[in-house]
């Protein structure tokens, strides 16, 4: 049995498109199981050991999110990562597999949400299929699926989109008003402390309800419709602060929360004065406008930089262009509420990500921001989509449509699966970075680092020096380089670099760690002792600290104290088999004292 509608002729199954959706998303990303952790992450998931206990639970909520890690920004608190982060490893611990399905999971329930909030604005079944397509087949979202610490990302959005489609439910479903309404803030309570970036969801849901509810049923919908009187208008504001209410309530709580953990609502990386803001910021979107209509060239690492001066090419142009799709946007959205509701989603959903102060220079933009505004965007093709059914309403026009619908989404599978190619491994994600931002000092820094592991000694020094020449002060192509300089036993040219790192960034415990490792082995045992236990002050609970610090101790004769070192080592990894061997060597060393004769009468 088949029935028509808006959607066209379809079986009389309300999950057939979704499903589609779904799987040819999930084919999209086919390589997911052959994928390795990339990027960041060997510190943030494999070598993290404060995700290997719920007993650090408690610190999740009272420390930023990479205070364990030692990284430098202080710009996040995101409680519930860390909550995933735990919940992931106790499930599958550092395997790469159960991390990328993780991910994928989430994608596709994000896709599928979008697909009925979609549904909900448009009224078309095809229109909120290309809407699922568009958000989950985008190749710029391959940066958040692909990489694993990118779960933040994921996260934030999937408990988002189900607040807000709980909060719709809630609107529409009197007998159970309260528990829909208690879902959707718990919801967004979630998501609000997973990302910072659902700081948009409290405003979301006011303009909805200031629109005139456009994603609700139409029976259950308020009679009076899109506010046009100062009455009506005045009711759809008031009813908008009623319903955002709690939403807004939760963000005061993180926000509040974020200020009492970081001193600050965040941190700039970066000082860059308010006209080359000004200046920076349209070509920042202009970028991230391009990748999202002409999706190739996609790489983790770009080569764009401030726009320092004023120039046609770099503001008047940009500015004008803005302009005028920001004008051609409003002309098209004016006249519908689920339109201007979605196109604002879409650029309320892009605003956080122009603070660009935040970010290290080198790191203006990302894929991965793409994410939350592509909703908006993929709710606006559904609107499309449905408002050119309504004038083709069948014969060739309609096949025409729905053929063009189907290359496009045939196109961006295609450029997905393609571009999960680069996210395979780091040799293949740095190759690509370092191929599309040759000047991008990150990707060339972090591609020697690659080669070194591979054993490419030469090379690695090579792309070390690159990054430096580039970036001076970037701590990590010094320290690196300092590594490859270690390894060799080339000891005072590793004592240079990392002395330079640590001119950079001195609460680097990795860098205090090496440079004691380095003094230790030119004979300054004395020297590379205090250099090591400023490594161990730092991050206290890392691994070989404590042993190295002991065997240095023990070659400086104090027995006690490197036996206290090799026990603390051993409350970190109970099977640290150095240490235990050591331990051994001391217990065997230690002269036997026989126990003393009961004094005669």
């Amino acid at each position: 049995m088949k029935r028509t509608g808006r959607g066209g002729s379809f079986p009389n199954s309300p999950w057939l498109l979704p499903s589609l959706a779904l799987v040819l998303i999930a084919a999209a990303y086919a390589r997911t199981p052959m994928m390795q952790l990339v990027f960041d992450d060997q510190t943030i998931i494999a070598g993290n050991v404060y995700i290997t206990s719920p007993r650090f639970i408690p610190t999740y909520f009272t420390q930023h999110v990479w205070t364990n890690l030692m990284l430098a920004r202080k710009s996040y608190y995101r409680p519930m990562f860390l909550m995933a982060l735990l919940a992931g490893y106790q499930t599958f611990g550092s395997d790469p597999l159960g991390w990328h399905l993780a991910n994928l999971l989430l994608h596709l329930g994000s896709s599928l949400m979008v697909y009925f909030l979609a549904l909900r604005c448009s009224g078309s079944r095809f229109g909120a299929l290309g809407a699922a397509l568009l958000f989950g087949l985008h190749p710029a979202q391959v940066e958040n699926v692909a990489w694993p610490s990118a779960i933040t990302e994921l996260l934030c959005t999937f408990l988002s989109l189900a607040a807000l489609l709980c909060y719709l439910r809630s609107l529409e479903s009197a007998a159970k008003r309260m528990a829909w309404r208690a879902a959707a803030v718990t919801f967004y309570f979630l998501a609000m402390f997973s990302k910072e970036t659902a700081i948009v969801i409290p405003l979301v849901v006011f303009l909805h309800e200031w629109l005139g509810q456009p994603a609700v049923r139409p029976q259950a919908r308020r009679q009076e419709g899109v506010p046009s009187t100062l009455q009506t208008r005045k009711k759809a504001f008031l009813g908008g602060v009623a319903q955002s209410l709690p939403f807004f309530l939760v963000a005061a709580v993180y926000m509040a929360a974020r200020i009492a953990v970081l001193g600050a609502v965040g941190e700039t990386n970066v000082q860059i004065s308010t006209r080359v803001w000004l200046q920076t910021v349209p070509h920042v979107v202009g970028i991230y406008l391009a990748h999202v209509v002409w999706p190739a060239g996609l790489s983790a690492f770009y080569d764009y930089d401030y726009t320092q001066t004023f120039s046609l090419t770099g503001v008047v142009i940009p500015v004008a262009l803005l302009l005028c799709l920001g004008a051609a946007l409003w002309l098209a959205v004016r006249r519908s509420p689920a339109g201007m509701w979605a196109a604002a989603w879409m650029i309320m959903a892009i605003l956080p990500v122009l603070e660009i102060q935040v970010f290290p220079r080198g790191e203006l933009l990302h894929d991965r921001y793409l994410y939350q505004p592509l909703v908006g965007l993929s709710l606006l093709a559904a609107l499309g989509i449905a408002a050119l059914e309504t004038r083709w309403p069948g014969g060739a026009q309609r096949r025409v449509l729905y053929a063009a619908c189907g290359a496009v989404a045939l196109w961006l599978g295609v450029a997905t699966f393609r571009q999960t190619a680069y996210w395979m491994n780091n040799f293949a994600l740095y190759s690509r970075g370092v191929s599309v931002a040759p000047a991008n000092a990150f990707a060339t820094t972090n591609m020697g680092a690659v080669l070194l592991e591979r054993g490419q000694w030469n090379e690695a020094v090579t792309y070390f020096q690159r990054a430096i020449a580039r970036t001076p002060n970037l701590y990590t192509a010094h320290y690196n380089l300092g590594l490859a300089y270690y390894e060799v036993a080339k000891y005072a040219e590793a004592e240079a670099s990392l002395k330079k790192a640590y001119a950079i960034l001195p609460q680097y415990p990795e860098t205090n760690f090496f440079l004691g490792m380095t003094c230790f082995h030119t004979g300054r045992t004395p020297e590379a002792i205090e250099w090591v236990r400023k490594a161990i002050a730092l991050k206290p609970g890392a691994g070989d600290y404590h042993f190295a610090l002991g065997v240095m101790l023990k070659a400086a004769g104090d027995i006690a104290g490197a036996r206290a070192e090799f026990l603390a080592e051993l409350q970190h990894d109970p099977h640290h088999q150095a240490t235990i061997e050591q331990l051994k060597v001391l217990d065997r060393n230690q002269p036997q004292v026989s126990a003393p004769k009961p004094a005669t009468p």
